[in-house]
């Protein structure tokens, strides 16, 4: 830092006209030119001060405090704490000089220790009024020297500058904060300390230094002063207070110098060279503040997360947003963890086989997918170590903290943990907290002074079937907000991160996430904000909160430009080149010249349709689906027709429905393609929970149980031939009611006739009913009534080409569970249609209630339930 040249030193000893009180006399007329100012002289020109002396030789120095009017309760506890010090060590046999450089020496800087310059000569009383600090030296205390002035001097200044910087120290806190005290007792002794030891060391001939290791020696003596526990208290003080502190200091040094003339020389370049030294000094506190011991290491942070944190290809991160925010407040941050990269993109691979029922799973591999890039326009620099992994939960990090904080010895944690703990049914809130505190305890038994920033958890979009997941999380968040600050400790502080309030997602509607919960780009400045909040309010870290920008990044969606189709053995196999940083696909495809398209949301550049016939022709569009966060059009169309190698479905599939699931038979299919029949794969599905996936199992008999369903649910069944060539068509079997038993007979059949060959049917059903059947009878001929064996779960249905007219057929409908089947509900016969029909209903869609249809559009993977 630069400033006005050392000043030349002033030698030899003073003599003033007459009396010693009168050798550096100054006027006492009260000045307020700065925030405290100094008069000095005979107590014969003192005015009424001159009252304090027992003579008229008695040397008067008064220091006049001038603060506004919000600071003089301030002003007036610090003084008085000062006044009852300095009497209280007299009364213990002290002097003057001894006391305040007792005090001094306690708060020392550094750069020139009281203990190394003497001031046990200065004695004498001192007295408190109005907005002055006095101090009456005996006639015969006085010394004639230049030196004993110098030390008068200097301690009077450093006494005022103490003063004034607490008092000024004070105001930023509320009355009666508990850290206001200890904090700004650190703060003013150290900056008393350092305008003392400036004074001495100059006027003992010693250098002053360099303004910058002035900063560095406060902010260590500042430091020094308070407990671990309040460090963050002086930290919040220091991002606005600094300022104020130091211009004070800079405007009473100048006011002095001039008051004091040669004695003053120091005090204007002590000015000068304070000027600016506030956010270095802010800054250098800030590095104390890490418990690394040195300056110049850097903050090491570690981030725990899961999903949320990790982040996926193509995402910015809140960690990045974190980062940036470091640089911008010039904080020097080391990320560290044993992982560096996004989850990528899942890779494409085919269909694969069933696992045979009680048969142990493929030991899943358990190491963390972590080679995902980040967003195109992440700077090159970005410390992208961190410890957060897609589907971690805090029961599963509790147990592997102490080794991660062991190995990188992180000086602060930030942890974002707990959603996949209630999200998938790992533990409720009372579980989740307590895997939170075992890792808080797992983390400090590793490294006693590591600070926590424990965040709560968000809230997501409702799904359906979850409404425990809102009440538990609210729920959760209270406990931990409660809990908190008992964790806490003095060397091992821990404070709350409120991310479900900054992020701006709940149950009706997300705008912070892309799938109803996970960051999009502005959910991940919210984060990063959430935590910042923390690490300035608890930690003290930086001067401003995250800044958003006007324009939030939008997340490139291209649409997939080089693709292949092939048939195979198995069916055919859509592939295409990844786009960077697709969340996923969908594809769309249909029979050609069916019309209608179905859609099908995949995570991998890949597409198999293993349910077709040989023979058929497919079509396909896709496109990248980034949910939210946007999609792209649709690629160009293309076809290919289906010649599979897979066995027909079996026959003659038999459901039961038992008390908490369903017995499955079935005959063994004949044909082509039979002679490597390897499996039998059993689908069940959940038409009653939304967002339902297909479960399966397999066998190499031919019957199978599936327990463990939900009873009362309705649940549709299908029996897939699984040979080397891979699964073929689903045959699908009667659905089944979980513990209904036979259901009973349907009621109100209605039969409206739409047009001379088509009817429409519907009917009342019951909960027990896992479909119905339709039953036709032709009134004419006296043929019994026949139902074939589709199944319905609608309770309508719509029947056409009945010739030579509708109202030559009757109908009846039956209830079934697998099975089990009612008895015939009212049978109708179906009236001629009006001559002219007007507003007639459409017959129903042939796909509504066909559990075929239904089960090619089911979803085959788990819905986005957790924070994955």
């Amino acid at each position: 830092m630069t400033g006005s040249a050392e000043p030349a030193m002033a030698e030899g000893p003073t003599k003033g006209p007459g009396e010693a009180c009168g050798a550096h006399a100054t006027s006492f007329t009260v000045e307020q030119n700065a925030p405290v100012t100094l008069r000095m002289g005979c107590a014969r020109d003192a005015g009424m001060l001159g009252k304090l002396g027992k003579d008229d030789g008695d040397l008067i120095i008064a220091l006049d405090f001038h603060v506004p009017p919000e600071q003089q309760d301030q002003l007036d506890q610090v003084k008085s704490d000062w006044t009852g010090s300095i009497r209280a060590d007299q009364d213990a046999g002290m002097t003057v000089g001894e006391s305040l450089a007792k005090r001094l020496q306690q708060h020392s800087v550094g750069i020139y220790p009281p203990k190394d310059w003497s001031t046990a000569g200065l004695d004498g009383r001192v007295v408190s009024v109005d907005n002055s600090l006095v101090f009456v030296v005996a006639k015969d205390k006085v010394g004639t020297t230049a030196n004993a002035w110098q030390k008068w001097i200097a301690s009077g200044v450093a006494l005022a500058v103490t003063i004034v910087s607490g008092a000024a120290c004070l105001l930023a806190f509320n009355v009666g904060a508990p850290a206001a005290a200890p904090v700004c007792g650190a703060v003013s002794g150290a900056m008393g300390a350092l305008v003392g030891e400036l004074m001495n060391a100059y006027f003992d001939n010693r250098s002053l230094g360099d303004a910058d290791v002035w900063a560095e020696a406060l902010a260590v003596a500042m430091w020094g002063g308070v407990s671990g526990g309040l460090g963050g208290q002086l930290l919040k003080w220091a991002a606005s207070g600094t300022t104020s502190v130091i211009a004070n200091a800079q405007t009473s040094l100048r006011s002095w110098a001039t008051t004091l003339g040669n004695l003053g020389n120091p005090l204007g370049f002590m000015a000068d060279r304070l000027k600016g030294m506030g956010p270095n000094l802010y800054e250098s506190l800030q590095r104390l503040s890490r418990g690394v011991g040195q300056s110049k290491v850097p903050l090491k942070v570690m981030v725990v997360g899961d999903s949320m944190s990790q982040g996926y290809e193509g995402d910015w991160t809140w960690r990045y947003r974190l980062w940036e925010w470091f640089k911008k407040e010039r904080i020097d941050v080391d990320f560290v963890g044993p992982y560096e990269g996004t989850r990528p993109q899942e890779a494409p691979k085919p269909p694969s086989a069933p696992p045979l029922q009680g048969e142990a799973p493929p030991p899943a591999d358990s190491t963390p997918v972590t080679s995902g890039g980040y967003a195109a326009g992440v700077a090159p620099d970005f410390d992208t170590d961190h410890f957060a992994v897609w589907g971690r939960q805090a029961a599963q990090d509790k147990k592997l903290i102490a080794e991660q904080v062991a190995k990188y010895q992180p000086d602060l944690l930030l942890v974002g943990l707990g959603f996949n703990d209630m999200g998938w049914f790992v533990s409720g809130p009372e579980g989740t907290l307590d895997s939170m505190r075992t890792l808080v305890e797992q983390a400090r038994a590793v490294k006693p002074d590591l600070k926590f920033a424990l965040a709560n958890v968000p809230q997501r979009k409702f799904i359906g079937g979850r409404d425990d997941l809102p009440v538990n999380t609210t729920k959760y968040n209270g406990m931990l907000a409660d809990a908190i600050p008992k964790w806490s400790t003095v060397k091992s502080p821990v404070a709350l991160v409120d991310w479900a309030r900054n992020y701006s997602c709940d149950r009706d509607v997300c705008h912070a996430g892309y799938d109803g919960l996970h960051p999009n780009a502005l959910g991940e400045y919210q984060i990063a904000q959430a935590f910042v909040r923390t690490l300035h309010d608890s930690y003290g870290l930086g001067r401003e909160l995250v800044s958003f920008p006007k324009d939030i990044p939008e997340r490139p969606a291209l649409a997939p430009g080089t693709i292949w189709i092939d048939s195979g053995p198995s069916g055919i196999t859509l592939k295409w080149k990844p786009v960077y940083g697709a969340r996923g696909y969908t594809v769309r495809h249909r029979i050609k010249g069916s019309g209608t398209w179905n859609e099908t949301p995949v995570r991998a550049a890949r597409f198999d349709t293993t349910w077709t016939l040989d023979g058929w022709e497919w079509e396909y569009q896709v496109r990248t689906d980034n949910a939210d966060d946007g999609k792209s059009g649709w690629s160009e169309t293309l076809s290919a027709t289906a010649h599979p190698k897979t066995a027909a479905a079996p026959k003659g599939i038999v459901t039961r429905a038992t008390a908490t699931g369903v017995d499955v038979s079935w005959d063994a299919p004949t044909g082509p393609y039979t002679d490597t029949i390897d499996r039998y794969e059993i689908i069940t599905w959940d038409r009653d929970t939304p967002g339902a996936f297909i479960n399966s199992t397999a066998v190499r008999g031919t019957s199978a149980h599936i327990n463990g369903l939900h009873e009362g649910h309705h649940y549709l069944v299908a029996v897939v031939t699984w040979n080397a060539a891979g699964g073929g068509m689903p045959g699908v079997a009667r659905s089944v009611t979980v513990g209904a038993g036979t259901p009973p007979a349907p009621s109100g059949l209605e039969v409206t006739s739409t047009d001379a060959t088509t009817v429409q049917l519907t009917w009342s059903g019951s909960a027990q009913a896992a479909g119905y059947r339709v039953w036709v009878r032709n009134i004419n001929d006296g043929s019994p009534s026949k139902a074939d064996e589709y199944v319905t779960t609608e309770t309508s249905r719509g029947i056409a080409f009945l010739f030579p007219g509708v109202w030559n057929y009757e109908f009846c409908v039956t209830a079934v569970n697998g099975e089990a089947e009612s008895g015939k509900s009212n049978c109708v016969i179906a009236p001629r249609p009006p001559a002219t029909l007007k507003g007639a209903a459409a017959p129903t869609d042939a796909k509504k209630g066909n559990p075929l249809s239904a089960l090619i559009r089911a979803p085959r993977t788990p819905a986005a339930a957790s924070a994955g």
